[in-house]
């Protein structure tokens, strides 16, 4: 089972690097939205809701083995959401991630085409699921965890 995990990581691993050598630099990006379509498409079978926690367990139902996203704060602050002008923003833990353990076992970038087309998809079910416009942006990769930040407009 591990060579088969390991198989699948390097070749999720050759695809990410593959989409840098065709589309070039853009290829994140282009990536990103095409999860993002198919994410508004996929959320259609879940109901609405304003709770994050629920939303994510929609969005990555496998066990926390498998994906362990969790909401993340400084400690100063009081709560989760920060509230701006026009937008709040949520800040969240990716601690398991395959799509990372891909990355690491194959020696290829995190942020690419891969974690672009997951983060992608993820804000296209949470803006259905949320009913507004949500996008994620990746604050840090790390082989331990990566950093995203959930920007939404203001309910």
């Amino acid at each position: 089972m591990e060579e088969r995990i390991r198989a699948i990581s390097e070749t999720l691993g050759i695809m990410n690097q593959a989409g840098l050598e065709v589309t070039g630099k853009s290829a994140p990006q282009l990536m990103y939205f095409a999860g993002k379509d198919l994410g508004l498409k996929e959320a259609a079978a879940h109901d609405s809701t304003d709770d994050i926690e629920r939303a994510l367990k929609w969005v990555f139902p496998s066990s926390e083995d498998v994906w362990k996203v969790t909401l993340w704060k400084n400690k100063e602050d009081d709560d989760f959401w920060v509230y701006e002008v026009e937008e709040m923003f949520i800040r969240l833990l990716f601690e398991e991630c395959p799509v990372r353990d891909a990355c690491l076992a194959a020696g290829v970038r995190m942020g690419g085409v891969a974690c672009q087309t997951v983060h992608g998809y993820a804000a296209g079910m949470l803006e259905k699921i949320f009913e507004r416009r949500v996008d994620l942006h990746t604050e840090h990769t790390g082989p331990g965890a990566c950093l995203v930040m959930l920007v939404t407009n203001l309910e």
